[in-house]
């Protein structure tokens, strides 16, 4: 049992960790954001880039065997994977994460982690949302807050220096080929 006095300590020391905390995330100083299982991510990719969506086009299926297809359309801004910059790249994605909420919107800026094309000429996202980030009109990756914190204790991380859920293309592509240099 701590005695009174110790108890203002130990209050006291919370307290302060609590203010510079809060006080770091106001000033904008970096705090570190971790994308848990980037090793992962980029394993089982077979596409990763950063792009514009140009175009999004339900192909409805010709035969009666065939399943309903999304035909979504990206400008290859940053090319990591699989992919050159300037590419135009036509994935296909099967219509039914669609009713599952997972959309692309023309002029929409993501980064991606896409799986290799199925034998039926299909991907999607690694993970699905795991897979997918966001990109600001600054050009920075937005890191939903909660994806920025590990899994569990086992997930692989790699911790990024960012403000807030934001991080650049650039400290994510470091920090993907330091994952993948350390892993091998």
């Amino acid at each position: 049992m701590l005695s009174p006095s110790w108890k203002v300590v130990v209050f006291g020391l919370v307290l302060i960790l609590a203010c510079h905390s809060v006080r770091a995330e106001l000033m904008g100083e970096p705090r570190p954001v971790v994308i848990p299982n980037l090793h992962a991510l980029a394993r089982n990719s077979g596409y990763i880039f950063g792009g514009t969506v140009l175009s999004v086009e339900r192909v409805v299926p010709s035969r009666q065997d065939a399943v309903a297809v999304m035909r979504v359309t990206f400008r290859v801004d940053s090319a990591i994977r699989g992919v050159s910059r300037g590419q135009r790249l036509v994935i296909r994605e099967w219509a039914g994460l669609w009713q599952s909420g997972e959309h692309y919107r023309p002029g929409e800026r993501v980064l991606l982690f896409l799986y290799p094309p199925s034998r039926l000429g299909l991907t999607s996202p690694v993970g699905g949302a795991t897979g997918r980030f966001r990109i600001n009109p600054g050009g920075r990756i937005v890191v939903p807050r909660g994806r920025n914190r590990p899994v569990s204790p086992r997930t692989p991380e790699r911790r990024l220096s960012a403000k807030t859920n934001l991080v650049s293309l650039r400290e994510l592509v470091s920090a993907l080929q330091r994952e993948l240099e350390e892993r091998q």
